[in-house]
């Protein structure tokens, strides 16, 4: 008796099954496979049947184990291209080039020693007290979109307008050392990116954002000369949202090539509507180095915080004049 090909038997069980695509479309030779659940149906009809080999029922488990990470990978790039409704792929990212010995700082362009620009504006960075507009500024009149200057141009930005509402974002034309309005208010603006620029630089000073209330004076997003964006490992949540959090890292670098060391930790505020100041320590991991050194911590099922939330990465220097850097990966699932 001529034994079935395993490959063959699980494809075309497969093929024929009354599909749920829950989204997903994955195609091996010419067969369409749209669910795991489906692929294991057919494995466990395929092991009832008495002429079925040993050999042949590993053959199959290694195929639905293929399968199993090809299907993970493709719903992750899904997402990604934006082809799931209701779900949004974001990698957060930050960098703090100057934390001293014994001092806790975020993870954010102006959370290095503080001093006048370009140092630090803040070791811990603050949400506006209440929804405000932000005025636009650069250190350098290059940084200029009407007169056209070499620096940046055009500026867009993204936060929330209040702690109910999804992600919104403008443009807005640079005026060089000149304060330029949002016109949104922002109870958070957790990213900023220059869209065009000229000839010198793709930001020649440093772009900050400044809340106009209650006092005028919150820096809630910065961007680096020459860097082109912010560097915040920072990031707001709405109520109508969720995060799921895949992953978080860290990577430190000491001058000198001495050693080094510092604590990582995972921070959330849990009711930015109410507060805005205090944060839950829901994780911590270390970093000890001579020169430079990195961790990425994984979670498997990924960590879930409910909206809304402020999401922050922070650190506790053992050494002086620390650069870190650290950012997470999360999914932003719609409610």
């Amino acid at each position: 008796m001529t034994r079935p090909d395993t490959r063959e038997l699980v494809t075309s069980a497969v093929a024929n099954a009354e599909h749920d695509t829950d989204g997903f479309k994955y195609v091996r030779d010419e067969e369409a496979v749209t669910s795991i659940d489906e692929v294991t149906a057919a494995v466990e009809s395929l092991e009832t049947q008495q002429d079925l080999t040993t050999d042949a029922v590993d053959a199959v488990g290694v195929l639905v184990s293929t399968l199993t990470v090809e299907l993970q990978q493709q719903s992750g790039l899904e997402i990604v291209l934006g082809n799931v409704s209701g779900m949004t792929s974001i990698d957060k990212f930050g960098e703090n080039t100057d934390i001293d010995a014994d001092v806790r700082a975020d993870i954010w362009d102006g959370g290095k020693t503080v001093g006048a620009l370009p140092a630090g504006t803040s070791l811990i960075w603050l949400a506006p007290t209440t929804a405000a507009k932000h005025n636009i500024t650069s250190t350098s009149g290059s940084d200029d979109g009407a007169p056209v200057g070499g620096g940046a141009r055009t500026l867009r930005i993204f936060g929330l307008p209040d702690w109910d509402t999804a992600e919104v974002n403008e443009d807005i034309t640079m005026n060089g050392t000149a304060n330029v309005l949002t016109a949104n208010l922002y109870v958070i603006i957790h990213r900023m990116e220059v869209l065009t620029s000229g000839g010198t630089d793709i930001n020649v000073g440093t772009i900050t954002a400044t809340a106009t209330s209650p006092s005028a004076t919150t820096v809630t997003a910065r961007i680096e000369v020459g860097q082109g964006q912010t560097h915040m490992a920072i990031y707001g949540v709405p109520s109508t949202q969720k995060a799921l959090m895949n992953l978080f890292y860290a990577s430190f670098q000491k001058s000198g090539g001495q050693t080094a060391a510092a604590d990582i930790f995972l921070k959330v505020n849990t009711n930015p509507d109410v507060q805005t100041v205090n944060y839950v320590q829901k994780h911590s991991d270390g970093l000890l180095s001579v020169g430079s050194s990195k961790f990425i911590h994984p979670f498997d099922p990924p960590k879930l915080f409910a909206g809304p939330a402020i999401i922050k990465l922070q650190a506790l220097s053992g050494t002086a004049n620390i650069d870190v850097s650290a950012g997470f990966d999360l999914t932003i699932v719609d409610n």
